[in-house]
Formats: structure tokens, sequence, C-alpha cells
């Protein structure tokens, strides 16, 4: 702590200095206005303790002139005993403390300076937060205004002024329901204290979106932000406000471009369930037609034809065959949709017995074995969730390595209202370019020769999951098999009670 002493007796000055410094204080003294003048322009001062007898002194003048070159150091004023008027006005100007020449210790002078440098510090860090505040409540984007109890507005930023059009002193004094057209004043009066009425906290929130009037009569929307603060025994409402005209006319315009787009897919699934009407009569009819009159002719020929005739019969049977599963694997994956009007509970371990099941045959062929966990309960339907595990597990079995037998392992993990399931096996795997290909319809990566199918199974796998708000993937390696993850919406307490 660095202090100056001005005083005029040489005496105390150096009692006063001496004692000051046996307490850690550093002292420079000046038994003069004209020195004190100097040392100011000369140093730095934590505080002033400053005798008003000077020889040059002009009484509380002394004051202002040191106050005009020390304007943020605290002072401590120094009197005679007769002279507590004086000390009054000096601090009633601004001066931070009084002591008594004749009647004041050392220790009493280290204790005053020492509260006036905190309070100084504390003023100083007030003011400078509420400086900072009040350039952020006047560089807001929105409207700040604040009110009494009695809804009188006190404050009035600059973002108000632009919104309504009332300048600052215009509005203040106003009611707050100034801002509001007059058919709605008493219904949002009510709104507001109604909200407020009962609160007994130090501070209540409440947001509104409400109609607007400026000062030339517009009326426009805004959201309406209220605080009801309490201060001591009174209250203090401070509102936060937004024109929300334009954001109301995107939302206006994005509910528009919704509805339109709601309506296209609407229009877009009764075509596909047209089709799908088409393709289940009308496109397998002729289908099953050419294949009906190729088995008669095979059976009618066989024997009589040589090698090669035989040859085309038999790839119009296979080419026919072939596409009646392609248009039921299609029609499927056509079908395949989440109803909002039913909320399925299924649980995954019974679904993969029956899968299980269905598929005894190729699992004892292949000699496959499986590493299961407990799995959960799912919010899909049953059939849904038999085509997803059996087309995953029908692929595990199908590309299986030559080396070994199939193993194949499911798990399940909880991740916020889904459950992660993983399905790995030790097969051939897939080059992880074609990661994301595989999941196309018709998405064939070998020839049918080498492995048959329709190219449907992951493509039926991903709009199950996708219909359900999961997603699915893979991660592999050639070689070093697969793992499917994918996510199922969990069944909630609601559903499971």
């Amino acid at each position: 702590m660095h202090v100056l002493v001005v005083e005029k007796s040489r005496k105390l000055l150096k009692e006063l200095s001496v004692g000051l410094e046996q307490r850690g204080i550093e002292i420079t003294s000046a038994n003069t206005l004209q020195q004190a003048f100097r040392r100011l322009a000369l140093n730095s001062f934590d505080a002033i303790l400053l005798d008003l007898s000077l020889s040059d002194s002009e009484g509380i003048a002394t004051f202002y002139r040191i106050r005009e070159l020390a304007l943020d150091i605290p002072i401590i004023v120094s009197t005679d005993l007769n002279e507590e008027d004086l000390a009054l006005a000096c601090v009633q100007a601004g001066a931070q403390g009084h002591v008594v020449k004749q009647a004041v210790s050392c220790d009493a002078i280290q204790r005053r300076l020492e509260f006036a440098i905190e309070e100084t510090k504390v003023a100083k860090a007030l003011q400078k937060s509420e400086k900072r505040l009040r350039i952020i409540l006047e560089n807001s984007y929105d409207a700040f205004i604040s009110v009494d109890r009695s809804w009188q507005i006190t404050d009035w930023n600059v973002q108000a002024e632009r919104t309504f059009g009332w300048t600052k002193q215009e509005a203040l004094g106003r009611p707050l329901s100034s801002i509001v057209p007059k058919h709605l004043r008493r219904q949002y009066a009510r709104l507001v204290e109604k909200r407020f009425e009962k609160g007994d906290s130090g501070v209540l929130r409440a947001t509104y979106e409400l109609q607007a009037i400026n000062r030339d009569g517009d009326q426009f929307p805004i959201e309406f932000v209220i605080f009801k603060i309490k201060e001591d025994l009174d209250y203090l409402y401070c509102a936060f406000v937004r024109d929300i005209t334009e954001s109301k006319r995107l939302n206006d315009e994005l509910e528009r471009l919704v509805a339109e787009r709601t309506e296209r897919l609407t229009q877009s699934n009764e075509e596909l369930k047209q089709f799908a009407k088409i393709a289940s009569h009308d496109l397998q009819e002729p289908l099953r037609a050419v294949q009906g009159f190729a088995n008669l002719l095979h059976e009618n020929t066989r024997g009589k034809l040589d090698t090669d005739s035989e040859e085309f019969i038999g790839f119009i049977l296979d080419g026919t065959e072939r596409m009646q599963k392609l248009i039921q694997a299609v029609l499927t994956h056509s079908s395949i949709r989440r109803d909002d009007a039913t909320d399925p509970v299924t649980k995954c371990n019974d679904v993969i017995d029956d899968v299980l099941r269905n598929l005894s045959v190729t699992i004892r062929e292949t000699e496959a074995v499986f590493d299961i966990d407990n799995l959960p309960e799912v919010s899909v339907e049953r059939s849904h969730l038999v085509q997803l595990f059996q087309n995953l597990i029908s692929n595990a079995l199908k590309y299986r390595s030559k080396d070994k037998p199939p193993h194949i392992y499911i798990r399940a993990d909880i991740s916020g209202d889904y459950w992660l399931f993983s399905l790995r096996d030790n097969g051939i795997g897939i080059e992880p370019r074609y990661t994301d290909k595989i999941f196309d319809m018709f998405a064939r990566l070998h020839g049918k020769t080498e492995y048959s199918g329709t190219g449907m199974g992951l493509a039926i796998c991903k709009r199950i999951v996708n219909s359900h708000g999961g997603t699915i993937s893979v991660q592999s390696e050639p070689g070093e098999g697969s793992i499917f993850l994918f996510t199922l919406p969990a069944v909630t307490k609601t559903r499971s009670a």
C-alpha cells in the first residue's frame, strides 16, 4: 500500500510517516498543497490522507482540487476537533472517510485507509460491471424494458427505440401496456399478473408470444420474456422483447413447404401402393404363364432335343424363377412401413428362436455356431423383426469361410431411446469401399452362379431399420468377417406398463 500523507505539522507528519511505515505502509509526505500537487504528478498512490488546515489550504476547495488530480484514489480527510462541519462537507462531496488529528492512532488510520481502498475497489468493480451491463443492453438485438411494481417503464434501450418507435425519454414513465394494442391490454395484463401473483422466489420468468404495437400504430408479433426480480422488500420487472415478424413468416413458409412435401409423399405412397397391387397380380400373371408353358415344353421335349436346346429351356426356367423372386422381394421392400397407430412390443429372443428354426437345415449343413446375448424387447412389429434377423443371419451363413464353420455373435446395448445391436460373423468379409453399396436395391458383389440371391436382402433390412427411426451399417475387411450394426427403438416404460 502506497499512501500520500499531506499534513501541515512537520512533527505530526513525521510521527504519522514512522508509525505507518512500521505497519508496512509505504509513505510519501507533503506539508503544503503545492508539494502535494507535485507528488501526485510524479507518483501513483493507493490512498491519500489529506489535512484540510494546510497553510495554503482553501478549505473544501482544497479537497476538490486534490480530487480533480486523483479521481480514482480514495481520500481520507484529516481535520482539527473543531472542524467537523468541514469534514462532513468533504464526506458528502465524495471523501471516503474522516479522522480527527488529535484523537486518532496510527492503527485506526491504517484500518481506515485499508477500508477506504477496499471500498473503492468494490465501487470500481460495481461501476465497471454496471457499465458493461449497460453496453450489453444497449447493443442487444432484443429490446430491453424494465418497469416498477406499478408497471411504469423505468428503462428502455436503443433496440426498444428501434422496435417501438418511442425514444427513451418518451417511454420512461409510460405504462408497459403502451406497447400492446388497446383491445388486448386487459387480456395480456391478466395473463402476466396471474403468472406472477403467487410467486415468492427471488426470480420468476415467463415467456409469451404477443401482438405488439409501435408508435405508428402498426401491429406485429413479438416474443416477450419477462422476469420478476425481488429486491429487498420490493419487486422489479425486466422484459426482453424480440420482433418475430420475419421468423413467423419463415415458419409459415416452412409449414407450407412441409405440407406440400407431405402431400407429395402421400401421393407417392399411393402410387407405390398401386404399383404393389399391379406387381402382385398383373406383372406376375404373364410371368406365371411363361413359366407354366416353359415347364410343359421341358416335360414334353425331355430326351427329344439336343443338348443346346435343353440348356436354352433351362435358362428360361431359371430366368423366370429369378424374376419371380425379384418381384416378390420388391413387393416385400415396398410394403415395409411403420404403423404409427400401433405400439408393438416384440421380444428379440423369441424372434431369434423362430429364425433359427426357419434356417435349421442350413445351420446343420454348415455346422454353424451361435453366441447370442439375452436380447431386449423392441418396439418393432414381429414380422419385420423376423425378416431383419433372418436376412442378416442367412447372409452370414451364405458368405461363410471355406476353411471354418460359421460362428455368429449377436449382442445388444442400450443407447438412449434405442438399442444398438451388433451381429458379427467370421465369414469372407467385404471390401470397405462396398460397405455402403451393399444396402442398395439389387446390389450384388458376387456373381449369381457363385452365390444365389436377389440382391434385395440387405435393402429390406435397411428399409425395416430406417422405417423405425434407426440406422444400419457394416464394418468389414476381406477375410476378417463382418459386423452389422443397427439400432431399433426401445420399449418405453409406458409401453411396458
